[in-house]
């Protein structure tokens, strides 16, 4: 289980116990714990650790409390989503040619893709303005911060620059997750 920081990581997986995410980012979330056992681990760690701290507050302050606005609660988030994702990559999509020549296939979620990088292919150097989750479905991903395989989270951090490229013998296909308005910016 890689990843850029561990705090980063950190927070990316408490803001999924807490719900906090958009669909694409929640469903890279579900993916990787689906495929990485200590990711599954440490998602449930937090999912204790919130509730802990939920049983611990005065019930009478909490009552009090306005609801927090969360943009992403109503979302529907759900296993059946990711393995419907990880079926898709498996089968023969069929993938359309992105804007650097970069395969890759939507499936149905704002701010979601599959992506499929030949072995040696690279993703032109860019940098992040927001997170961007990389779950590695197939294959193997390197970057400049660390080398992926399958189940691997690679999370791109705001100021961030990498290029990623598809490491080892095998096509690398990965679910790529970006949030509402993110903006890349080449090198």
């Amino acid at each position: 289980m890689l990843f850029t920081r561990d705090d980063t990581y950190a927070a990316f997986m408490m803001d999924h116990a807490a719900g906090n995410h958009p669909e694409s980012l929640a469903l890279a979330a579900d993916l990787h714990m689906i495929l990485s056992p200590e990711a599954a681990r440490e998602a449930f760690a937090w999912s204790i650790i919130g509730g802990a701290l939920l049983e611990a507050e005065d019930p009478e302050a909490v009552a009090a409390q306005p609801e927090p606005e969360r943009r992403y609660h109503k979302r529907k988030r759900t296993r059946a989503g990711a393995t419907a994702i990880l079926d898709a990559a498996g089968q023969g999509v069929p993938w359309k040619r992105g804007i650097f020549g970069v395969p890759y296939h939507p499936v149905g979620v704002p701010g979601g893709r599959l992506m499929k990088l030949s072995p040696g292919q690279s993703v032109p150097k860019h940098g992040h303005t927001a997170t961007e989750a990389t779950v590695v479905i197939q294959g193997e991903l390197r970057d400049e911060f660390g080398h992926y395989r399958k189940g691997d989270l690679m999370l791109g951090e705001p100021g961030m620059h990498h290029k990623p490229v598809a490491a080892g013998e095998d096509a690398c296909i990965c679910y790529v997750a970006e949030p509402p308005r993110f903006a890349w910016r080449l090198q």
